[in-house]
């Protein structure tokens, strides 16, 4: 099956487990505002009109057309780590009147911003949005993948034949996700969406090669605790709180500024609280906006392993079933299974590095590229990653970013740094638009965090450090095991396992060359 390269797709084996989620989702509201009611003030809200739209549409074009590729100094396994938590706790379903079947609203000539309630109502979130593992444990996962004592499947590489690029040399051959088996020569729809589908809680973990080698690895974590005598149930409370320390003192530490994530983490959210678990929802600010600063920091080629060392990122589209082909091959080939110490920076090994790109308002050019669900290149702006991003944020009446700012008590961001950001030759129309004044959350975000006075790339500055770090705590402090409420030992934190890379290390192949 093919699908759009970022969108976000419901398989046909998914599709029967998700009644439940949307009776959930239909009982109270599962979207929401971070900051209330800030956008009922039409000041507050990006200009409506064709003007605005257009300006959008132009800006979003123009910011993936930057070659140059410049890093920052946060190790690439960290942009693919940021996708697997957030498609752990966020998948938006729209009602059909934002959604329509075979149309995508925000890609016609003009359309209609939601009202605040319009937003909530008609937007479901399919995830439970607490920092749980469902993702990994629930869903499809739960039905096909988990074999009779609670240890997680997973899927066999596949042979490549003779004169092919060398395979990889492993322990075992489990570094691929379970799928469907193989249809031969499908002809049907349901058949050839089907054929080799991913047996994973959510199936866009199997949209690119590298958030797929991130959700086998944490399979491979869970049966290596089950190793250890753990049962399945103790097996997955050890890997769920692992993983809620690694979000919040590794993950949250490497992408927000220092003096936001350490008053966080201290004190407690400021901005956004929740008090109990029924009224948790998703924020719009940071689903919609704040949280796809990862869209950045994404390279245009990755150094993947031994055997491809040099490949353009439309490359891990292939060997997916979701997004990409597996052509021949009935799981994953042995060639293409990740090498984990080339997505962390050791001292020993400076040279397989992979940093992200800088966050800032430039996106690779890969991005601009996106195909449909039959893998066709999209003619339409829908091809545009940054543009989808900045009409949905319209479409769901956003806050702007100097709204939001002045909201956090931040100062604004001058109009020199927004010019700044702007791709060249878009300044005039971007002005006309009105929107130095009234700034898309999205590119206001990115824009901060790109500011050589600031964060300069490094990381996010203080409006996208706020909404990301108090939504991520706010979601692990009402998730099952919660580790805000039952922190990790001392002697626990020293095994090293409570970081992304002692999770991977956990499962690690014993032949795979080890992280440092």
């Amino acid at each position: 099956m093919r699908a759009r390269y970022h969108g976000e797709p419901i398989t046909s084996l998914e599709a029967a487990s998700l009644p439940k989620a949307r009776a959930a989702g239909s009982q109270k509201p599962t979207f929401g505002f971070m900051f209330g009611n800030l956008s009922d003030d039409p000041a507050n809200r990006l200009p409506e009109g064709q003007t605005t739209i257009k300006a959008l549409i132009a800006l979003g074009s123009a910011m993936t057309e930057d070659p140059s590729r410049r890093e920052s100094g946060i190790p690439a396994a960290y942009t693919y780590f940021g996708q697997f938590i957030d498609h752990d706790i966020t998948k938006t379903d729209f009602d059909p009147s934002i959604n329509p079947p075979g149309i995508e609203l925000i890609g016609l000539p003009f359309f209609q911003p939601l009202s605040r309630a319009d937003a909530i109502s008609k937007s479901i979130n399919l995830r439970s949005a607490k920092l749980d593992l469902d993702s990994l444990y629930g869903g499809l996962a739960a039905d096909h993948a988990t074999d009779p004592n609670g240890r997680m499947i997973l899927g066999k590489v596949s042979s490549v034949p003779p004169g092919a690029p060398p395979s990889i040399i492993t322990a075992d051959r489990l570094h691929d996700l379970p799928r469907y088996p193989r249809i031969a020569n499908p002809v049907t729809e349901q058949e050839k969406e089907l054929d080799r589908q991913a047996l994973i809680g959510d199936p866009r973990n199997d949209e690119n090669l590298l958030v797929a080698q991130m959700h086998v690895a944490f399979l491979r974590a869970h049966n290596a605790l089950m190793d250890r005598n753990l049962s399945a149930h103790d097996a997955q409370v050890a890997l769920r709180r692992r993983y809620q320390w690694a979000v919040l003192h590794d993950f949250l530490p490497r992408v927000c500024q220092r003096e936001v994530i350490d008053d966080v983490l201290q004190n407690g959210p400021t901005f956004w609280k929740i008090e109990t678990g029924d009224d948790l929802f998703m924020p719009f600010e940071f689903s919609v906006a704040a949280y796809r600063f990862g869209h950045s920091m994404i390279r245009g080629g990755y150094s993947h392993n031994s055997t491809f060392t040099g490949e353009p990122f439309s490359r891990f589209f292939t060997f997916t079933a979701l997004s990409g082909d597996l052509f021949e091959f009935d799981s994953l080939p042995n060639n293409w299974i990740i090498e984990w110490h080339r997505f962390f920076g050791t001292p020993t090994t400076p040279a397989s590095i992979n940093p992200a790109r800088r966050i800032d308002a430039n996106l690779t050019p890969e991005l601009s590229n996106l195909r449909d669900f039959h893998g066709a290149p999209i003619a339409s702006v829908m091809a545009k990653l940054a543009a989808r991003n900045l009409l949905r944020g319209y479409l769901l009446g956003l806050p702007t970013g100097q709204a939001v700012a002045a909201h956090l008590g931040v100062p604004a961001l001058s109009p020199n740094v927004l010019r700044a950001a702007t791709p060249s030759g878009l300044n005039r129309l971007i002005e006309d638009a009105g929107l130095l004044e009234r700034t898309p959350l999205w590119f206001y975000i990115l824009a901060e965090a790109g500011d050589p006075s600031g964060a300069d790339g490094q990381t996010l500055g203080p409006v996208g450090s706020r909404i990301v770090a108090e939504t991520l705590w706010i979601l692990v402090k009402h998730s099952p095991d919660s580790v805000i409420d039952n922190p990790p030992t001392e002697a626990e934190l020293e095994t090293g396992e409570f970081t992304l890379k002692g999770i991977i290390k956990l499962g690690l192949d014993d032949a795979l060359p080890r992280i440092l």
